[in-house]
Protein backbone atom coordinates (compact mmCIF):
# COMPACT_ATOMS: atom_id res chain seq x y z
CA UNK A 1 0.00 0.00 0.00
CA UNK A 2 2.40 2.37 0.71
CA UNK A 3 4.54 1.63 -2.14
CA UNK A 4 1.33 2.45 -4.98
CA UNK A 5 0.84 5.65 -2.33
CA UNK A 6 4.52 6.80 -3.42
CA UNK A 7 3.60 5.73 -7.00
CA UNK A 8 0.47 7.83 -7.30
CA UNK A 9 2.50 10.92 -5.30
CA UNK A 10 5.20 10.64 -7.76
CA UNK A 11 2.20 10.48 -10.81
CA UNK A 12 1.03 14.11 -9.27
CA UNK A 13 4.20 15.60 -9.63
CA UNK A 14 4.69 14.71 -13.29
CA UNK A 15 0.76 15.71 -14.18
CA UNK A 16 1.70 18.89 -12.04
CA UNK A 17 5.20 19.24 -14.22
CA UNK A 18 3.21 18.19 -17.34
CA UNK A 19 0.72 20.82 -17.35
CA UNK A 20 3.23 23.58 -16.30
CA UNK A 21 5.59 22.62 -19.25
CA UNK A 22 2.64 22.50 -21.73
CA UNK A 23 0.96 25.64 -20.50
CA UNK A 24 4.76 27.31 -21.11
CA UNK A 25 5.34 26.19 -24.58
CA UNK A 26 1.58 27.01 -25.28
CA UNK A 27 2.78 30.71 -24.41
CA UNK A 28 6.01 30.38 -26.54
CA UNK A 29 4.61 29.21 -29.38
CA UNK A 30 1.45 30.68 -29.82
CA UNK A 31 2.08 32.72 -33.00
CA UNK A 32 3.10 29.88 -34.79
CA UNK A 33 0.68 27.12 -34.95
CA UNK A 34 2.14 25.23 -37.76
CA UNK A 35 4.53 23.69 -34.49
CA UNK A 36 3.45 20.25 -33.47
CA UNK A 37 3.00 19.83 -29.79
CA UNK A 38 3.54 16.25 -27.84
CA UNK A 39 0.02 14.21 -27.65
CA UNK A 40 -0.13 15.19 -23.84
CA UNK A 41 -3.70 14.23 -22.31
CA UNK A 42 -3.83 16.09 -19.00
CA UNK A 43 -7.11 14.33 -18.02
CA UNK A 44 -5.64 11.05 -18.62
CA UNK A 45 -3.30 11.85 -15.83
CA UNK A 46 -5.67 12.55 -13.44
CA UNK A 47 -5.59 9.25 -11.75
CA UNK A 48 -7.49 8.50 -8.71
CA UNK A 49 -6.11 9.03 -5.51
CA UNK A 50 -6.72 5.52 -5.04
CA UNK A 51 -5.37 3.96 -8.05
CA UNK A 52 -2.60 2.99 -9.10
CA UNK A 53 0.33 3.61 -12.38
CA UNK A 54 2.72 1.25 -13.63
CA UNK A 55 6.51 1.92 -13.91
CA UNK A 56 6.77 1.56 -17.78
CA UNK A 57 3.39 4.03 -18.03
CA UNK A 58 4.93 6.88 -15.50
CA UNK A 59 8.75 6.36 -17.96
CA UNK A 60 6.67 7.27 -21.17
CA UNK A 61 4.75 9.76 -19.96
CA UNK A 62 8.11 11.50 -18.39
CA UNK A 63 10.12 10.42 -21.86
CA UNK A 64 7.36 12.71 -23.26
CA UNK A 65 8.23 15.38 -21.08
CA UNK A 66 11.90 15.75 -21.92
CA UNK A 67 10.60 15.03 -25.76
CA UNK A 68 8.44 18.43 -25.66
CA UNK A 69 11.54 20.18 -23.62
CA UNK A 70 14.34 19.42 -26.26
CA UNK A 71 12.19 20.17 -28.97
CA UNK A 72 11.64 23.87 -27.64
CA UNK A 73 15.02 24.57 -26.58
CA UNK A 74 15.96 23.45 -30.64
CA UNK A 75 13.25 25.89 -31.93
CA UNK A 76 14.62 28.46 -29.68
CA UNK A 77 18.53 28.03 -31.10
CA UNK A 78 17.17 27.86 -34.65
CA UNK A 79 15.50 31.35 -33.69
CA UNK A 80 18.74 32.94 -32.10
CA UNK A 81 20.85 31.22 -34.95
CA UNK A 82 18.96 33.12 -37.63
CA UNK A 83 18.82 36.16 -36.07
CA UNK A 84 22.23 36.20 -35.48
CA UNK A 85 22.76 35.46 -39.10
CA UNK A 86 20.84 38.17 -40.39
CA UNK A 87 22.64 40.62 -38.04
CA UNK A 88 25.71 39.48 -39.78
CA UNK A 89 24.58 39.86 -43.31
CA UNK A 90 23.13 43.66 -42.72
CA UNK A 91 26.76 44.34 -41.33
CA UNK A 92 28.76 42.43 -43.70
CA UNK A 93 30.00 44.26 -46.54
CA UNK A 94 30.21 42.38 -49.74
CA UNK A 95 33.43 43.15 -52.37
CA UNK A 96 32.59 42.17 -56.00
CA UNK A 97 34.28 43.36 -59.84
CA UNK A 98 31.67 43.86 -62.03
CA UNK A 99 33.73 44.08 -65.09
CA UNK A 100 36.70 45.76 -64.23
CA UNK A 101 34.53 47.78 -61.73
CA UNK A 102 35.43 47.51 -58.15
CA UNK A 103 32.17 47.40 -55.88
CA UNK A 104 31.35 47.15 -52.24
CA UNK A 105 27.93 46.32 -50.87
CA UNK A 106 25.93 46.29 -47.29
CA UNK A 107 24.65 42.73 -46.75
CA UNK A 108 21.68 43.70 -47.07
CA UNK A 109 22.14 45.83 -50.51
CA UNK A 110 21.01 48.68 -49.51
CA UNK A 111 24.36 50.63 -49.70
CA UNK A 112 26.69 50.59 -52.47
CA UNK A 113 30.06 51.83 -53.72
CA UNK A 114 31.40 51.25 -57.03
CA UNK A 115 35.26 52.86 -58.36
CA UNK A 116 35.26 54.29 -61.66
CA UNK A 117 37.56 55.26 -64.06
CA UNK A 118 37.85 56.48 -67.21
CA UNK A 119 41.06 56.99 -69.53
CA UNK A 120 41.06 58.55 -73.30
CA UNK A 121 44.39 59.56 -74.86
CA UNK A 122 44.05 61.09 -78.43
CA UNK A 123 46.81 61.49 -80.95
CA UNK A 124 45.93 63.26 -84.14
CA UNK A 125 47.93 64.66 -87.27
CA UNK A 126 46.65 67.31 -89.48
CA UNK A 127 47.61 67.50 -93.04
CA UNK A 128 47.12 71.23 -94.84
CA UNK A 129 47.42 72.42 -97.80
CA UNK A 130 50.90 75.01 -97.63
CA UNK A 131 48.78 77.51 -100.33
CA UNK A 132 45.70 79.53 -99.81
CA UNK A 133 43.84 82.06 -101.70
CA UNK A 134 45.29 85.83 -101.31
CA UNK A 135 44.12 87.71 -98.11
CA UNK A 136 43.65 84.04 -96.13
CA UNK A 137 43.22 84.39 -92.52
CA UNK A 138 41.92 81.44 -91.28
CA UNK A 139 44.89 78.83 -89.29
CA UNK A 140 47.13 77.23 -91.97
CA UNK A 141 49.01 74.83 -89.31
CA UNK A 142 47.23 73.14 -86.89
CA UNK A 143 49.07 71.20 -84.27
CA UNK A 144 49.54 67.76 -84.66
CA UNK A 145 50.20 66.15 -81.28
CA UNK A 146 48.39 64.42 -78.11
CA UNK A 147 46.17 64.89 -75.59
CA UNK A 148 44.52 63.26 -72.72
CA UNK A 149 41.34 64.10 -73.59
CA UNK A 150 39.62 62.83 -70.57
CA UNK A 151 40.99 61.20 -66.83
CA UNK A 152 37.85 60.43 -64.60
CA UNK A 153 38.38 59.23 -61.60
CA UNK A 154 35.59 59.01 -58.84
CA UNK A 155 32.97 56.66 -56.62
CA UNK A 156 29.11 56.18 -57.60
CA UNK A 157 26.54 53.80 -55.59
CA UNK A 158 23.51 54.49 -53.34
CA UNK A 159 21.89 54.87 -49.94
CA UNK A 160 19.06 53.99 -48.55
CA UNK A 161 18.15 52.15 -51.65
CA UNK A 162 15.84 55.13 -52.21
CA UNK A 163 19.34 57.61 -53.01
CA UNK A 164 21.59 57.51 -55.39
CA UNK A 165 24.80 59.28 -55.78
CA UNK A 166 28.13 60.22 -57.93
CA UNK A 167 30.99 61.95 -57.71
CA UNK A 168 33.92 62.27 -60.66
CA UNK A 169 36.95 64.42 -60.97
CA UNK A 170 38.87 64.91 -64.75
CA UNK A 171 42.39 65.62 -64.48
CA UNK A 172 41.81 65.49 -68.83
CA UNK A 173 40.22 68.30 -71.05
CA UNK A 174 40.09 69.89 -73.98
CA UNK A 175 43.51 71.12 -75.43
CA UNK A 176 45.02 69.26 -71.99
CA UNK A 177 43.94 71.60 -69.71
CA UNK A 178 42.27 71.89 -66.67
CA UNK A 179 40.88 75.06 -65.10
CA UNK A 180 42.39 75.91 -61.86
CA UNK A 181 40.97 77.66 -58.10
CA UNK A 182 40.43 80.35 -60.30
CA UNK A 183 38.55 79.44 -62.56
CA UNK A 184 41.07 80.62 -65.57
CA UNK A 185 42.20 77.62 -67.93
CA UNK A 186 45.72 76.84 -67.47
CA UNK A 187 46.60 75.65 -70.92
CA UNK A 188 43.47 76.25 -73.93
CA UNK A 189 40.46 75.96 -72.52
CA UNK A 190 40.32 72.59 -70.03
CA UNK A 191 37.78 71.22 -68.24
CA UNK A 192 36.55 71.71 -64.56
CA UNK A 193 38.19 69.39 -62.34
CA UNK A 194 35.21 68.67 -60.23
CA UNK A 195 33.70 66.86 -63.72
CA UNK A 196 30.18 65.67 -61.57
CA UNK A 197 28.95 65.29 -57.87
CA UNK A 198 24.99 64.68 -58.01
CA UNK A 199 22.79 63.52 -55.89
CA UNK A 200 19.78 61.60 -57.07
CA UNK A 201 16.59 60.53 -55.57
CA UNK A 202 14.64 56.96 -56.89
CA UNK A 203 11.83 56.75 -54.73
CA UNK A 204 8.84 57.06 -57.10
CA UNK A 205 8.66 54.45 -59.67
CA UNK A 206 9.80 55.00 -62.81
CA UNK A 207 11.46 58.60 -61.70
CA UNK A 208 14.88 59.88 -60.68
CA UNK A 209 15.56 63.45 -59.64
CA UNK A 210 18.91 64.71 -60.05
CA UNK A 211 20.53 67.52 -58.43
CA UNK A 212 23.87 69.07 -58.56
CA UNK A 213 26.81 69.26 -61.23
CA UNK A 214 25.09 67.50 -63.83
CA UNK A 215 25.65 65.63 -67.25
CA UNK A 216 22.12 66.35 -68.73
CA UNK A 217 20.21 64.14 -71.31
CA UNK A 218 20.26 66.14 -74.34
CA UNK A 219 20.41 65.20 -78.52
CA UNK A 220 21.01 62.10 -79.71
CA UNK A 221 24.82 61.03 -79.08
CA UNK A 222 24.44 63.06 -75.85
CA UNK A 223 22.71 60.34 -74.37
CA UNK A 224 25.72 58.02 -75.12
CA UNK A 225 28.51 57.59 -72.21
CA UNK A 226 31.61 59.11 -73.69
CA UNK A 227 33.02 55.51 -73.06
CA UNK A 228 30.30 54.01 -75.63
CA UNK A 229 30.66 56.90 -78.39
CA UNK A 230 31.61 55.81 -81.83
CA UNK A 231 33.50 58.48 -83.06
CA UNK A 232 36.41 60.66 -81.21
CA UNK A 233 33.79 63.56 -80.27
CA UNK A 234 29.82 64.05 -80.56
CA UNK A 235 28.97 65.71 -83.73
CA UNK A 236 30.10 69.73 -83.75
CA UNK A 237 26.37 70.84 -83.98
CA UNK A 238 25.65 68.62 -80.60
CA UNK A 239 28.71 70.31 -79.06
CA UNK A 240 27.33 73.86 -80.47
CA UNK A 241 24.18 73.13 -78.77
CA UNK A 242 25.16 71.23 -75.09
CA UNK A 243 27.90 74.21 -75.04
CA UNK A 244 25.08 77.32 -75.75
CA UNK A 245 22.14 75.16 -73.92
CA UNK A 246 23.40 74.23 -70.43
CA UNK A 247 23.65 70.45 -71.27
CA UNK A 248 27.49 70.52 -71.42
CA UNK A 249 29.56 68.72 -68.63
CA UNK A 250 29.77 70.02 -65.49
CA UNK A 251 26.37 72.45 -65.54
CA UNK A 252 25.52 73.40 -61.75
CA UNK A 253 21.39 72.37 -62.07
CA UNK A 254 18.36 70.23 -61.52
CA UNK A 255 16.63 67.12 -63.73
CA UNK A 256 13.84 65.53 -63.50
CA UNK A 257 13.74 62.08 -65.17
CA UNK A 258 10.84 59.74 -65.96
CA UNK A 259 10.97 56.20 -68.21
CA UNK A 260 8.91 53.40 -68.72
CA UNK A 261 8.46 50.28 -71.02
CA UNK A 262 5.39 49.07 -72.24
CA UNK A 263 3.92 52.45 -71.94
CA UNK A 264 1.51 52.34 -75.10
CA UNK A 265 2.39 48.59 -76.36
CA UNK A 266 4.59 45.77 -75.30
CA UNK A 267 8.00 46.51 -76.36
CA UNK A 268 8.30 50.65 -76.00
CA UNK A 269 9.77 52.65 -74.15
CA UNK A 270 9.05 56.32 -73.41
CA UNK A 271 11.77 58.76 -71.69
CA UNK A 272 11.47 61.95 -70.54
CA UNK A 273 13.65 64.63 -68.91
CA UNK A 274 13.39 68.47 -68.28
CA UNK A 275 16.58 70.10 -66.54
CA UNK A 276 17.74 73.93 -65.55
CA UNK A 277 20.66 74.17 -65.66
CA UNK A 278 23.42 76.99 -64.83
CA UNK A 279 26.77 77.80 -65.53
CA UNK A 280 29.63 75.27 -65.09
CA UNK A 281 31.24 74.71 -62.29
CA UNK A 282 35.11 75.98 -62.00
CA UNK A 283 34.56 79.26 -64.15
CA UNK A 284 33.29 82.69 -63.44
CA UNK A 285 32.45 83.67 -66.94
CA UNK A 286 29.13 85.33 -67.34
CA UNK A 287 28.41 85.26 -63.74
CA UNK A 288 27.40 88.90 -63.21
CA UNK A 289 30.95 89.78 -61.79
CA UNK A 290 32.09 93.77 -60.46
CA UNK A 291 33.42 95.35 -63.48
CA UNK A 292 35.16 98.38 -61.75
CA UNK A 293 35.76 98.94 -57.90
CA UNK A 294 32.26 99.72 -56.75
CA UNK A 295 30.29 99.25 -59.59
CA UNK A 296 28.96 96.03 -59.70
CA UNK A 297 28.07 93.90 -62.50
CA UNK A 298 24.26 93.74 -61.37
CA UNK A 299 23.56 90.58 -63.36
CA UNK A 300 22.98 87.35 -62.98
CA UNK A 301 24.35 83.44 -64.62
CA UNK A 302 23.60 81.99 -67.31
CA UNK A 303 20.45 79.65 -66.90
CA UNK A 304 18.77 77.50 -69.19
CA UNK A 305 16.34 74.97 -69.88
CA UNK A 306 16.39 71.86 -71.67
CA UNK A 307 14.61 68.50 -72.15
CA UNK A 308 14.55 65.65 -74.41
CA UNK A 309 11.52 63.14 -75.38
CA UNK A 310 12.29 59.76 -76.93
CA UNK A 311 10.07 56.94 -77.29
CA UNK A 312 11.43 53.22 -78.77
CA UNK A 313 8.24 52.28 -80.52
CA UNK A 314 9.64 49.00 -82.06
CA UNK A 315 11.77 45.92 -80.00
CA UNK A 316 12.15 42.37 -80.57
CA UNK A 317 14.56 42.50 -77.74
CA UNK A 318 17.87 43.04 -80.03
CA UNK A 319 16.77 45.14 -82.70
CA UNK A 320 15.45 48.55 -81.36
CA UNK A 321 14.13 51.84 -83.18
CA UNK A 322 13.99 55.25 -81.66
CA UNK A 323 12.61 58.36 -82.40
CA UNK A 324 13.59 61.78 -80.29
CA UNK A 325 12.99 64.97 -79.61
CA UNK A 326 15.27 68.01 -77.84
CA UNK A 327 14.66 71.39 -77.02
CA UNK A 328 16.33 74.31 -74.77
CA UNK A 329 16.25 77.92 -74.30
CA UNK A 330 18.84 80.63 -73.10
CA UNK A 331 16.51 82.12 -70.17
CA UNK A 332 19.81 84.69 -69.68
CA UNK A 333 22.92 84.33 -71.66
CA UNK A 334 24.96 85.97 -67.90
CA UNK A 335 26.52 89.06 -67.81
CA UNK A 336 29.95 89.57 -69.17
CA UNK A 337 30.69 91.92 -66.13
CA UNK A 338 30.00 95.47 -67.14
CA UNK A 339 28.99 98.27 -64.78
CA UNK A 340 25.45 98.16 -66.38
CA UNK A 341 25.03 94.64 -66.06
CA UNK A 342 24.52 94.14 -69.73
CA UNK A 343 26.95 92.97 -72.35
CA UNK A 344 25.15 89.66 -72.85
CA UNK A 345 26.37 87.58 -75.78
CA UNK A 346 26.20 84.30 -77.03
CA UNK A 347 28.80 82.99 -79.61
CA UNK A 348 28.09 79.27 -81.10
CA UNK A 349 31.48 77.33 -82.24
CA UNK A 350 33.57 74.20 -81.93
CA UNK A 351 36.16 72.49 -83.42
CA UNK A 352 36.21 69.79 -86.40
CA UNK A 353 35.51 66.76 -84.03
CA UNK A 354 39.08 65.88 -82.49
CA UNK A 355 40.33 68.05 -79.89
CA UNK A 356 44.17 67.86 -79.83
CA UNK A 357 44.12 71.04 -81.07
CA UNK A 358 41.91 73.74 -79.80
CA UNK A 359 41.04 75.62 -82.59
CA UNK A 360 37.76 76.74 -84.06
CA UNK A 361 37.28 76.84 -87.67
CA UNK A 362 33.70 77.73 -87.74
CA UNK A 363 32.20 80.62 -85.09
CA UNK A 364 29.84 82.91 -85.05
CA UNK A 365 31.64 85.84 -82.68
CA UNK A 366 29.97 87.07 -79.87
CA UNK A 367 26.32 87.99 -80.64
CA UNK A 368 24.08 90.66 -78.52
CA UNK A 369 21.67 88.63 -77.13
CA UNK A 370 20.26 87.79 -73.88
CA UNK A 371 17.97 84.89 -75.00
CA UNK A 372 17.82 81.91 -77.53
CA UNK A 373 16.17 78.64 -78.56
CA UNK A 374 16.57 75.49 -80.32
CA UNK A 375 15.21 72.20 -81.27
CA UNK A 376 16.26 68.83 -82.56
CA UNK A 377 14.71 65.87 -84.27
CA UNK A 378 16.18 62.47 -84.76
CA UNK A 379 15.88 58.87 -85.76
CA UNK A 380 18.15 55.94 -84.54
CA UNK A 381 18.39 52.08 -84.45
CA UNK A 382 20.07 48.92 -84.57
CA UNK A 383 18.98 45.78 -86.85
CA UNK A 384 20.94 43.08 -85.13
CA UNK A 385 25.00 44.00 -85.73
CA UNK A 386 23.89 47.24 -88.07
CA UNK A 387 23.47 50.43 -86.84
CA UNK A 388 22.09 53.60 -88.42
CA UNK A 389 21.34 57.01 -86.87
CA UNK A 390 20.08 60.96 -87.83
CA UNK A 391 19.59 64.24 -86.55
CA UNK A 392 18.57 67.64 -87.32
CA UNK A 393 19.18 70.90 -85.06
CA UNK A 394 18.46 74.28 -85.59
CA UNK A 395 19.23 77.29 -83.54
CA UNK A 396 17.80 80.86 -82.97
CA UNK A 397 19.23 83.59 -81.28
CA UNK A 398 17.10 86.63 -79.96
CA UNK A 399 20.20 89.47 -81.00
CA UNK A 400 19.60 93.14 -79.19
CA UNK A 401 19.54 95.86 -81.04
CA UNK A 402 22.16 97.61 -79.16
CA UNK A 403 22.04 101.24 -80.83
CA UNK A 404 18.64 103.39 -79.90
CA UNK A 405 16.96 105.39 -82.56
CA UNK A 406 13.94 105.90 -84.68
CA UNK A 407 16.01 104.29 -87.98
CA UNK A 408 16.04 101.36 -85.93
CA UNK A 409 12.84 101.14 -83.98
CA UNK A 410 14.90 100.44 -80.64
CA UNK A 411 13.66 102.44 -77.60
CA UNK A 412 16.38 100.95 -75.39
CA UNK A 413 19.32 98.65 -76.36
CA UNK A 414 18.01 95.69 -75.08
CA UNK A 415 14.82 95.83 -77.82
CA UNK A 416 15.41 92.37 -79.88
CA UNK A 417 16.12 93.26 -83.40
CA UNK A 418 16.21 90.29 -85.16
CA UNK A 419 16.65 86.32 -84.99
CA UNK A 420 19.40 85.02 -86.67
CA UNK A 421 19.23 80.97 -87.32
CA UNK A 422 21.82 78.61 -87.73
CA UNK A 423 21.63 74.36 -88.17
CA UNK A 424 23.07 71.48 -88.00
CA UNK A 425 22.41 68.09 -89.49
CA UNK A 426 24.49 64.73 -89.37
CA UNK A 427 23.98 60.88 -90.49
CA UNK A 428 25.30 57.54 -89.03
CA UNK A 429 25.95 54.62 -89.45
CA UNK A 430 28.04 51.31 -87.99
CA UNK A 431 28.72 47.68 -88.87
CA UNK A 432 29.95 45.11 -85.98
CA UNK A 433 31.76 42.85 -88.10
CA UNK A 434 31.87 40.58 -85.26
CA UNK A 435 28.81 39.90 -84.80
CA UNK A 436 27.96 41.34 -81.58
CA UNK A 437 24.96 44.53 -81.68
CA UNK A 438 25.23 47.58 -79.36
CA UNK A 439 23.00 47.72 -76.31
CA UNK A 440 20.03 49.78 -75.24
CA UNK A 441 20.02 51.70 -72.68
CA UNK A 442 16.29 51.96 -71.28
CA UNK A 443 16.87 54.13 -68.80
CA UNK A 444 19.30 55.23 -66.10
CA UNK A 445 20.37 57.97 -63.59
CA UNK A 446 22.62 60.12 -65.74
CA UNK A 447 22.70 61.02 -69.30
CA UNK A 448 21.95 57.20 -70.73
CA UNK A 449 18.63 57.68 -71.08
CA UNK A 450 17.28 56.39 -73.83
CA UNK A 451 20.11 55.66 -75.66
CA UNK A 452 22.52 53.54 -77.78
CA UNK A 453 25.50 52.38 -76.00
CA UNK A 454 28.74 50.18 -77.75
CA UNK A 455 29.13 46.81 -78.17
CA UNK A 456 30.17 43.89 -75.28
CA UNK A 457 32.84 41.86 -77.02
CA UNK A 458 31.53 38.45 -77.00
CA UNK A 459 35.18 37.13 -77.38
CA UNK A 460 37.95 38.92 -75.66
CA UNK A 461 41.05 39.81 -77.02
CA UNK A 462 43.36 36.60 -76.04
CA UNK A 463 46.52 35.82 -77.60
CA UNK A 464 46.76 32.44 -75.95
CA UNK A 465 42.67 31.28 -76.80
CA UNK A 466 42.85 32.76 -80.08
CA UNK A 467 40.10 35.46 -79.85
CA UNK A 468 40.57 38.69 -80.96
CA UNK A 469 37.51 40.84 -79.44
CA UNK A 470 34.98 42.97 -81.50
CA UNK A 471 35.32 45.02 -84.49
CA UNK A 472 33.46 47.82 -86.00
CA UNK A 473 33.05 50.00 -89.13
CA UNK A 474 31.70 53.26 -88.48
CA UNK A 475 30.91 56.36 -91.16
CA UNK A 476 29.43 59.91 -90.77
CA UNK A 477 28.71 62.52 -92.23
CA UNK A 478 27.85 66.24 -90.04
CA UNK A 479 26.92 69.61 -91.73
CA UNK A 480 26.89 72.52 -89.53
CA UNK A 481 26.25 75.98 -90.81
CA UNK A 482 26.80 79.19 -88.83
CA UNK A 483 26.07 81.67 -91.67
CA UNK A 484 22.97 83.56 -92.00
CA UNK A 485 22.05 86.28 -94.85
CA UNK A 486 26.11 86.27 -95.03
CA UNK A 487 25.04 89.06 -97.95
CA UNK A 488 23.70 91.49 -95.58
CA UNK A 489 25.78 94.37 -94.72
CA UNK A 490 25.74 96.49 -91.68
CA UNK A 491 24.05 100.06 -92.29
CA UNK A 492 24.16 102.25 -89.78
CA UNK A 493 21.04 103.15 -87.57
CA UNK A 494 19.27 101.26 -89.89
CA UNK A 495 19.66 96.79 -89.35
CA UNK A 496 22.32 94.58 -88.25
CA UNK A 497 24.76 93.03 -90.49
CA UNK A 498 24.44 89.10 -91.42
CA UNK A 499 26.32 86.54 -89.40
CA UNK A 500 29.33 84.96 -91.30
CA UNK A 501 30.05 82.30 -88.96
CA UNK A 502 31.07 79.96 -91.19
CA UNK A 503 30.18 76.38 -92.39
CA UNK A 504 32.00 72.87 -91.93
CA UNK A 505 31.05 69.48 -93.30
CA UNK A 506 32.87 66.76 -91.99
CA UNK A 507 33.24 63.23 -93.54
CA UNK A 508 34.27 60.58 -90.95
CA UNK A 509 35.35 57.16 -91.41
CA UNK A 510 36.84 55.38 -88.78
CA UNK A 511 37.23 51.48 -87.28
CA UNK A 512 36.93 50.84 -83.60
CA UNK A 513 38.64 47.55 -81.72
CA UNK A 514 37.06 46.43 -78.60
CA UNK A 515 39.38 44.27 -77.06
CA UNK A 516 37.42 43.81 -73.77
CA UNK A 517 34.78 45.45 -72.39
CA UNK A 518 37.33 47.74 -70.39
CA UNK A 519 39.57 48.48 -73.67
CA UNK A 520 39.37 49.98 -77.51
CA UNK A 521 41.12 51.82 -79.68
CA UNK A 522 39.92 53.79 -82.33
CA UNK A 523 40.94 54.87 -85.26
CA UNK A 524 39.20 57.96 -87.28
CA UNK A 525 39.99 59.89 -90.22
CA UNK A 526 37.99 63.25 -90.68
CA UNK A 527 37.53 64.42 -94.31
CA UNK A 528 36.85 68.05 -93.19
CA UNK A 529 36.22 71.02 -95.75
CA UNK A 530 35.68 74.81 -94.46
CA UNK A 531 33.92 77.02 -96.25
CA UNK A 532 33.74 80.63 -94.74
CA UNK A 533 35.59 84.33 -95.81
CA UNK A 534 33.53 87.98 -95.66
CA UNK A 535 30.47 88.93 -97.50
CA UNK A 536 32.98 90.64 -100.30
CA UNK A 537 34.76 87.36 -100.19
CA UNK A 538 33.00 84.71 -99.32
CA UNK A 539 35.41 81.87 -99.74
CA UNK A 540 38.29 83.81 -98.15
CA UNK A 541 39.32 81.34 -95.73
CA UNK A 542 37.79 78.14 -96.86
CA UNK A 543 39.84 75.21 -97.02
CA UNK A 544 39.85 71.24 -97.02
CA UNK A 545 42.03 68.88 -95.28
CA UNK A 546 42.47 65.52 -93.65
CA UNK A 547 43.02 64.74 -89.39
CA UNK A 548 43.83 61.21 -88.88
CA UNK A 549 43.07 60.86 -85.17
CA UNK A 550 43.99 57.83 -82.83
CA UNK A 551 42.63 57.10 -79.58
CA UNK A 552 43.05 54.54 -76.60
CA UNK A 553 40.85 54.45 -73.73
CA UNK A 554 40.48 52.49 -70.79
CA UNK A 555 36.70 52.67 -68.70
CA UNK A 556 34.90 50.59 -66.44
Amino acid sequence: MKIGTLMASVAVIAMAAAASAQAAETNNDSKDSNVERPNLVVAQLNTPSGGSISNAELAARIQALEDAQTSATDRATADRTRLSTLEQGYNSAVWAFDNGRPTFASGDGRFTLAIRARVQADFAGYSQDSTHPAGFAGPSDLSSGSVVRRAYFGIEGKAYSDFSYELRFNAGGSDGGSFGASGVPNAGEGDPLLNKAVISYTGIPNVHINVGVLEPAFMMEGTTSSANLMFMERPDFENIAADTFGAGDSRRGVEVGWAKTDTFWAGDNVTATATFSGGKTGSAQNHGSVATAGAPGNGDENTQVLGRVTDRFWSDGISNFQIGGSFGKVLYSGSNGNADGGSQSLNLRDRPEIRVDGTRLIATGGINAKTADMWAVDLEGNFENFYIGGEYAQFSIDRQCGAIGAATGCTTSTNVADHPKFYGWAVEGSWILTGETKAYSASALNNEVGGFQGPIPSRPFSLSGGSWGAWELVARYTDTNLNWNSGQLAIAGTQLAGVLGGEERIAALGVNWYLNRNIRIMLQDNIVSVSKGTAALPDRDSQDFNVLGLRFQYAN
